[in-house]
């Protein structure tokens, strides 16, 4: 019996070590996340975070629940923490109101509480986010002055808002995966939830300069009983920045390789098993490896080439429009000329 108690204290004592319920206090409301801690780690070691932000009416330990990103964070010697929007949603500006809470600043302030007090590397951190939770990913590309070096999404756009005003300051790797009958978030845009795949990935392929068409290769189809499979974009020549799209034909609004109707809609592609899939493409990525979207210094060489919109048209000078200008340093600078 005592050696019963010593082990079961011994389980105990190791679960509360590696995964911690903690709230944190922020514009005087006390928000809630978990994260989990490698069992090897040491308060000395800085290790990469990885943020991982759930859909709509979910929360941040339900999805820990059913993806297995702990055991990847176990295997790989990662950090990875799930906080909770507020009553179960994230204003990323959804062109359908789901909250106004200043989610920007907490995931900011959460990240600094991270490093602080988990001395997590800040050159490596990372988002990954469904649904409700891509979007807001987005808008932290677009908004946050903090660098995250590399974001991955799961049926999910960026709202019409975020698209108009989005002023990304850093590079950042992308990897975005969709479901071409995503009866939830559309494939091909919506007005309720924003934009199009296709112009979600037009527009990170004009901010990083990346040749228009990418590369397609199909990816493997093992399950057939699905009714559906993958493939995947690659966007070639991009500045120091990786940009990938898995689109999935026949897909639904759910995590591909979890089976689980936890929040999705429609067929569930089991052709890859998405948490390993982001991790792999996470792995290694560093902001310190990325530059500055514009890059200034040598800006009393530079001269204007030409002018083009947010999913590289060339165009001409328009007032209150998001513009990108082409510089002849190889340069590019995000402006909005105000009238």
């Amino acid at each position: 019996m005592k050696l019963f108690l010593l082990a079961l204290a011994i389980i105990t004592h190791s679960v509360v070590y590696t995964q911690t319920n903690i709230s944190l206090m922020h514009n005087g409301v006390n928000r809630d996340f978990v994260y989990y801690t490698p069992s090897s780690w040491t308060p000395t070691e800085s290790l990469p975070v990885l943020f991982v932000l759930h859909g709509l009416t979910q929360t941040g330990s339900g999805l820990m629940d059913i993806t297995s990103f702990n055991d990847i964070a176990e295997a790989n010697n990662f950090i990875v923490c799930y906080p909770d929007g507020i009553n179960g949603a994230w204003n990323a500006d959804m062109n359908v109101t789901a909250s106004q809470a200043d989610d920007i600043g907490f995931l900011e302030e959460l990240a600094v509480y991270m490093q602080n007090n988990l001395n997590t590397n800040p050159a490596k951190q990372y988002l990954t986010g469904f649904s409700n939770g891509g979007f807001m990913s987005y808008k932290m590309l677009c908004e946050s002055s903090q660098c995250y070096a590399a974001v991955a999404t799961i049926s999910s756009t960026m709202s019409d808002l975020v698209y108009q005003n989005c002023n990304p300051q850093n590079n950042t790797d992308i990897l975005h995966i969709h479901g071409t009958l995503d009866g939830i978030v559309s494939y091909f845009g919506s007005p309720t939830t924003g934009i199009s795949v296709e112009t979600l990935m037009e527009t990170w392929s004009a901010y990083y300069n990346c040749d228009l068409s990418p590369n397609i290769t199909p990816m493997p189809n093992p399950s057939f009983l699905d009714m559906s499979h993958p493939e995947k974009h690659t966007y070639t020549n991009c500045n120091n920045t990786s940009l990938e799209h898995i689109k999935i034909t026949g897909g639904g609004h759910q995590w591909p390789g979890i089976l689980t109707i936890w929040g999705g809609l429609g067929t569930i592609n089991m052709d890859f098993y998405a948490p390993q899939v982001i991790w792999d493409f996470l792995d290694g990525k560093s902001c310190d490896q990325t530059s500055g979207l514009s890059d200034n210094s040598n800006n009393a060489q530079k001269t204007l080439i030409k002018i083009v919109d947010l999913i590289g048209r060339e165009t001409e000078k328009k007032y209150n429009t998001p513009l990108i200008f082409v510089y002849s340093n190889g340069t590019r600078e995000k402006v909005i000329i105000l009238k």
